[in-house]
């Protein structure tokens, strides 16, 4: 019997060569990816006084629905809503791009480090000593104010994300530093409620709601990928407090990823997603490589290669449950479950009964009209 395809399928969605982007201006710091609605690009050289272009692509059919100059930096686009977010050094200006109308700014005094957008009214900036929430719409001339400090253990490190989980009482900076001939990961993980911080060896994070099998009630959980001594890491799923009634007690389990050997490139995670409804966690490597993960065990289910290029930049696919990336040679990518062929690959290949039967039952659960997504 011959053996399975890749459970996966990979479509280009936009080459962003093909819309006018120089290729080698297709980088982690001009391209950004805040969901998958929206990509943003600031391209063209610029030189002293001059300003950049800024396009902004739907990721939809990619048509273009923004198109201007900036004296910017660094441009994010708001995750559901028509609003660009512009930084220049440390000044920040919000902009309606649909009445071109600005809607506030702010100016922070410390160098920053990274700035996302954590929810659609929320942005998050990373300084050398502390993070900042700036609540763009809590009052009429509302400023960033103070959360949390920087561990120092993160002081030699490029901040590579800033993550939290949807009540906002979690989150986590990752950053990354080169060490020998390996990079190696450190996240802050920080909860506001007890304001307690713990480092964790890691390379990537998320946080997302997940109803385990036989609990009552979704839970928090902080899935963690690493790459540890040799070819090995881990992927790491953990629920996090504070316990809820009716549930199991918490859980926190893991498996080993095998990284494939490959002496011209130190490889290590850089993204992980979560599709509650398939109960999965994508773990994405920088050089390409997908590893399909349980969330109920952390089981590694399969992995396979879905990029010959870096993938830089990476969202889930809220639509269809995969994810999306951008490669360094400006291929946008999506890449998608093909359910029946990874339920039997899981089955007969992968030798994991008990998976496959809980995958078998998640896909139906999804196709029934008027049933829940959510797999309990």
């Amino acid at each position: 019997m011959a053996e399975p395809g890749p459970p996966v399928t990979i479509n280009e969605l936009i080459q962003l060569t093909n819309v006018g982007i120089p290729q080698d201006q297709i980088t982690w710091s001009r391209v950004t990816l805040t969901s998958d609605r929206w990509i943003a690009i600031r391209h063209g050289k610029k030189e002293e006084g001059s300003k950049c272009m800024v396009t902004v692509l739907s990721l939809k059919d990619g048509s273009v629905a923004y198109a201007g100059q900036t004296s910017a930096d660094s441009v994010l686009m708001n995750p559901t809503k028509p609003i660009i977010a512009l930084k220049a050094e440390q000044r920040f200006e919000i902009f309606n791009v649909e009445t071109k109308l600005m809607l506030t700014k702010t100016k922070i005094h410390d160098p920053v480090c990274y700035w996302t957008w954590l929810t659609s009214d929320l942005i998050a900036i990373v300084t050398d000593s502390a993070v900042y929430h700036w609540n763009l719409f809590k009052t009429k001339d509302s400023q960033p104010e103070k959360v949390f400090l920087r561990h120092a253990r993160l002081t030699f490190c490029e901040i590579t994300s800033y993550k939290a989980d949807s009540s906002l009482r979690w989150f986590a900076i990752t950053g990354l530093a080169p060490e020998d001939d390996k990079i190696s990961g450190i996240t802050q993980l920080y909860n506001i409620d007890e304001d307690i911080t713990q480092c964790i060896a890691c390379h990537a994070v998320c946080f997302d709601i997940y109803k385990f099998a036989g609990n009552t009630t979704p839970s928090t959980v902080f899935c963690v990928g690493s790459r540890e001594s040799f070819d090995y890491g881990k992927v790491h799923v953990i629920e996090l407090g504070p316990y809820q009634m009716g549930n199991f007690a918490p859980r926190n389990t893991y498996d080993q990823i095998h990284f494939e050997q490959d002496k011209e490139h130190y490889d290590f995670p850089v993204a992980l997603h979560v599709s509650c409804e398939y109960g999965l966690v994508f773990v994405l490597t920088k050089y390409g490589y997908l590893y399909l993960c349980d969330m109920e065990t952390s089981t590694v289910l399969c992995s396979m290669k879905v990029s010959l290029d870096i993938i830089f930049t990476s969202t889930l696919n809220t639509e269809t449950q995969g994810f999306i990336g951008v490669t360094r040679s400006g291929q946008v990518l999506a890449v998608d479950i093909k359910k029946e062929t990874l339920i039997n690959y899981v089955r007969d290949t992968a030798k994991k009964q008990n998976q496959a039967n809980r995958l078998e039952r998640a896909i139906v659960m999804i196709n029934e009209p008027g049933t829940s997504s959510q797999l309990s």
